[in-house]
């Protein structure tokens, strides 16, 4: 995603102040990604997200894949769980059962091969006296890989005594105690969630240069919001990176944008059609680096003031000259 995108995309979210606070807190704690936790009754939750927005868990995931649809977040898988079919619990327990008689009690054990004689047995035979002895030529057993290597897995049932290599799995829900087995198990992916590197970059310069120009503008005597939003004419509510009011006489609106190339433009004529709607005496666009000539054009045409820049040093300097505050 290039930097102009990234940039539209924030601006579809910043109108949402419980997104801003998600994408601030993360901005802040210098972190790019929430990665789920598990609670134990509660399941996997986004407890960094959660505190950052007051939401409940549920609103907060909702809000996470609103924000993967439109791009700012992008989700990879975490992890694959599975979870009871019936109320969506993932603390289960797992049950080894005996393919013969579907008892749960059966023993887990392993088969030892002696890598000298070739002798290969259940490991409680190679056990004496808390070491590992063949049975076959009494050789002590010390180095795994060199000695032995365990060659594979064996079950046995304690209630009928059978024997085997595959057993059944089931499990049985700790929360409602539902019995269930493999094939009516849910085996759902859990979720982390990633903040786009552009989105970041864009996110942390607009943030920069608001916040230098929150400062110069108040330190004149503004009123400033940031963002700000107003009702237009038309009734329709319009937001802009910031809004500047001073007294009665003055206020003027201002919209950032940030581009790897020269801004399109639809720039101006999306800060225009807000500016219209209102009784802002001025509208500011800042447009880093600069705008294509067609765009400076519209532009002069409807008297919306450009401010250029490569960083937020030249946009705060340009932004003075531009204002009359120099």
């Amino acid at each position: 995603m290039n930097k102009f995108e990234a940039c539209i995309r924030l601006r579809r979210i910043l109108g949402d102040e419980i997104a801003r606070r998600l994408l601030n807190s993360l901005l802040d704690s210098n972190k790019t990604r929430i990665d789920p936790v598990f609670l134990p009754k509660e399941g996997f939750r986004y407890i960094e997200a959660e505190e950052a927005t007051g939401l409940n868990p549920a609103d907060t995931v909702k809000l996470l894949e609103d924000l993967n649809a439109v791009g700012i977040l992008r989700k990879t898988l975490y992890d694959r769980t599975v979870f009871c079919p019936d109320c969506g619990s993932p603390e289960l327990s797992i049950h080894f059962n005996c393919p013969s008689c579907g008892s749960m009690d059966t023993a887990k054990l392993s088969l030892i091969e002696d890598m000298v004689c070739g002798y290969i047995d259940k490991e409680e035979r190679f056990r004496s006296d808390g070491k590992l002895v063949c049975p076959h030529c009494g050789r002590v057993l010390v180095r795994p890989g060199i000695d032995f290597r365990r060659v594979g897995i064996w079950y046995v049932c304690n209630s009928c005594g059978n024997e085997f290599d595959v057993p059944v799995i089931t499990y049985t829900c700790r929360s409602c105690h539902k019995e269930f087995s493999m094939e009516e198990a849910r085996y759902d992916a859990i979720y982390a969630y990633e903040l786009d590197e552009a989105v970041r970059d864009v996110a942390l310069a607009t943030r920069s240069i608001l916040s230098s120009l929150t400062g110069l503008l108040r330190s004149r005597g503004f009123l400033v919001e940031s963002p700000g939003f107003v009702n237009g004419r038309s009734g329709q509510k319009h937001m802009f990176d910031l809004i500047a009011k001073l007294g009665d006489s003055k206020a003027f609106a201002v919209d950032v944008f940030i581009s790897d190339n020269p801004l399109p433009e639809r720039v101006v004529t999306s800060i225009f059609a807000k500016f219209y709607d209102t009784t802002f005496t001025d509208a500011f666009l800042v447009a880093i680096p600069h705008v294509r000539e067609e765009a400076r054009r519209l532009a002069n045409l409807y008297r919306v003031h450009l401010v250029e820049g490569k960083n937020r040093d030249e946009v705060l300097r340009n932004f003075r000259i531009e204002a009359g505050m120099a």
